[in-house]
């Protein structure tokens, strides 16, 4: 019973989003709604990765051995954070925790 609905939902969700108007310099245009969602998650995508790339360019300080390290993009990217202070699982020994971001950076 819950995929019946699901599908039922999903269709009625389809039919409402099947074309947007577009009103550019007082011409009005009909597109499909798939022209505005993509180029919207590529977008953020795109942000999300260099993002990513910006903080994994800084290093981290772990709170526990004191040692500093370089994160991956991906886990910067996906890593929660307070202010500067960032969730890493340090890769000397294996606390998962708030590192605090190094005076250094990679050249």
């Amino acid at each position: 019973m819950k995929k019946i609905t699901f599908v039922l939902l999903i269709a009625a969700l389809m039919s409402f989003l099947t074309s947007c108007e577009v009103n550019w310099f007082d011409k009005q245009y009909d597109v499909p709604w798939w022209m505005i969602a993509v180029p919207v998650v590529i977008l953020l995508a795109v942000t999300w990765f260099f993002g990513g790339k910006y903080i994994a360019s800084k290093e981290y300080v772990c709170s526990k051995c004191g040692k500093n390290f370089y994160p991956k993009w991906w886990n910067a990217a996906f890593s929660v954070h307070i202010n500067n202070d960032r969730v890493f699982k340090c890769p000397h020994c294996g606390r998962k925790g708030f590192c605090s971001p190094s005076k250094k950076s990679k050249d």
